[in-house]
């Protein structure tokens, strides 16, 4: 079925708290400005904030909106977005399949009508992307489950390489 990811999908911009809020000793939430961190699919953390300002909780799939544009994460934990990144969360808690749906529409996401590739995207744009996906809980759970035995295994063997 096609939906606008709105339909689906509860989207959260950051927002950056100032910077007095910030430490590297682990105090408060961990805090992503960006996508600096990011790793194959989870980010790790090395800045946390006292004041918490937009927040996304364990699970949620976290986007880079400023250049580059759609690196995608999952958060492990409850963490607090900075401006360069969004979180979303699949309305019906799919959140394995709404990370690979959002990977196969990210060309969509960054190329408009006019072919150019924008730096950054805001809340409209991602809000107004629209998907085709399998109405069936249980088929995007099977999907999400298949994708993610094959990036368990390509993680694995990364792991194993640099060893």
């Amino acid at each position: 079925m096609k939906y606008k990811l709105e339909e689906i999908v509860e989207v959260t911009m950051g927002q950056s708290p100032k910077s007095e809020y910030y430490n590297s000793e682990g105090k408060g939430m961990p805090f992503l400005q960006g996508n600096r961190t990011f790793g194959y699919k989870k980010p790790t953390f090395d800045t946390y904030t006292t004041l918490v300002t937009k927040a996304a909780k364990a699970g949620d799939v976290i986007m880079s909106v400023r250049a580059p544009v759609g690196d995608l994460n999952i958060t492990p934990v409850d963490m607090c977005l900075g401006r360069g990144v969004c979180s979303l969360r699949m309305k019906n808690g799919n959140q394995e399949f709404l990370y690979y749906m959002m990977k196969f529409y990210m060309r969509q996401l960054l190329n408009k009508e006019s072919g150019t590739v924008f730096s950054s995207v805001n809340r409209n744009d991602i809000c107004g992307l629209e998907v085709d996906i399998p109405s069936d809980f249980n088929m995007q759970q099977k999907i999400a489950r298949y994708l993610t035995m094959i990036d368990d295994k390509v993680e694995l063997n990364m792991q194993i390489n640099s060893n």
